[in-house]
């Protein structure tokens, strides 16, 4: 059986991967393309954990916490050696990461489930849109996820002094890829726990307490700087977030996958419900999203921070196949829906970045002077910095064009530009940008 885990998981990992790789040259998201100008081509290294502000008109507390600190430091590390710009560059890593969830989930499944309940588990992991979309795109999801589901093959293994050494720290890198990933932590300390075996807990509290040391350390400038620059928005309640949460991890916003995913995974429950484990980790799971939703209200609450909890999922799908065997064909079902949905604007660029800067560099090479409205900057600076930041009306009249990227602007003076600056050029992507001239 171990050679069929071994192919199963290398053949789904690396078709993951080569999949993951299509498109990769479109153009950074906008959460990418502000970590790409803010933490990673810069002059040092130290930027990548958010020392300082990097763009003179961007407050360092107004971006920190968009630093994924793992891959922003993979990245910086390659950009320093290369000066690359390629936006396949720095999928690269990402693409490779979510290639290794599939991969190493569908072995260990297959091993536990057998062949069937294995493979349609990593199809499903594979093809999930939460983890397409963050696993294509140079952000620490995939990074996260890919330290979570080893920290738990690690922890269900034999522990010897190495192991665990080695658990500590992958999932301290896991946490320094998305602070999120602590919860996992959180949740193999109640699995433990379920054990009822004091020598146990303490046998593991070294490990569990470097790893949160190491997560903690990367991120500790950045939160740092949220708690005394007061960098977060006001609390803002989401009303549905654990229901988005929930739908998102089982197909959405793809409906025919939801359907056939969620009765997967809610059947796979069923089958494990004697397993204190189980009811223990999702506790632990609903304590974290009742403080979050009921208590912090974070402005910025969604579904992707969570995106860990895919493999979870994938873990209760595998145990209802290998219960129900005709289950296998209704999860690749939903595996194929998802696909046939996700294909349209696979390779789509999600922000006009690179047609913008390029509308940017026209106009400085006339002997123009183009400007972007404040906000924007923080993006567009991943593709080009010979531009102008304008933030109130008056300074409209110093523009020859005027370039919007994105909606986080001042909709006010983005209005007042149009009025002043009446030609304009689209630039076509999923959310398209726009070109005021005189």
């Amino acid at each position: 059986m171990r050679k069929a885990e071994v192919l199963a998981g290398l053949t789904l990992g690396v078709a993951t991967f080569a999949v993951y790789m299509i498109g990769s040259n479109r153009s950074f998201g906008y959460d990418a393309a502000a970590s790409f100008a803010n933490f990673i081509a810069t002059p040092s290294i130290w930027d990548a954990f958010a020392v300082r502000s990097v763009i003179p008109t961007i407050p360092v507390a107004q971006v920190a916490t968009n630093d994924h600190v793992l891959i922003s430091l993979a990245s910086h590390v390659i950009y320093s050696l290369t000066g690359s710009r390629s936006e396949v560059v720095y999928r690269a890593l990402p693409a490779l990461a979510a290639g290794g969830t599939v991969g190493l989930s569908t072995g260990a499944l297959t091993r536990r489930f057998g062949l069937l309940a294995g493979v349609c588990a990593g199809l499903y992991i594979a093809t999930d849109p939460l983890f397409v979309d963050n696993g294509r795109e140079m952000r620490g999801y995939s990074l996260a996820a890919l330290g979570s589901v080893a920290g738990t093959v690690i922890l269900a293994g034999k522990w010897t002094r190495w192991r665990l050494a080695g658990y500590a720290l992958v999932m301290g890198l896991a946490i320094s890829a998305q602070l999120f990933a602590g919860v996992v932590v959180l949740c193999h300390i109640a699995w433990i726990a379920t054990r009822r075996s004091r020598p146990q807990l303490f046998q593991l509290a070294p490990a569990w307490t470097g790893a949160l040391l190491i997560g903690v350390a990367a991120n500790a400038t950045i939160q740092l700087t949220e708690l005394t620059q007061h960098g977060l928005p006001a609390p803002l309640f989401y009303p549905t977030f654990p229901r988005d949460l929930v739908l998102f991890l089982v197909g959405a916003p793809v409906l025919v996958p939801v359907g056939l995913w969620l009765s997967s995974v809610g059947l796979g429950l069923w089958t494990q419900r004697r397993e204190p484990w189980i009811w223990a980790s999702m506790a632990v799971l609903a304590a974290v999203v009742l403080v979050l939703w009921l208590g912090l209200q974070p402005a910025f609450l969604y579904p992707r921070f969570f995106v860990f909890l895919v493999p979870a999922c994938a873990f209760l799908m595998a145990a209802a196949i290998a219960r129900w065997w005709v289950l296998g064909p209704v999860v690749a079902l939903g595996a194929a829906a998802a696909l046939v949905t996700l294909a349209p604007g696979y390779t789509q660029d999600p922000l006009a970045l690179p047609q913008a800067a390029a509308a940017v560099e026209r106009v400085h090479a006339s002997g123009g002077r183009a400007c972007v409205i404040h906000s924007d900057e923080q993006i567009l600076s991943a593709y080009t910095t010979d531009f102008a930041v304008v933030t109130r009306p008056d300074q409209l009249a110093g523009c020859d064009a005027v370039v919007v990227v994105s909606w986080g602007v001042d909709l006010g003076l983005r209005d007042q530009a149009a009025q002043e600056l009446p030609r304009l050029t689209t630039l076509q992507a999923y959310y398209p940008a726009v070109v005021l001239e005189r």
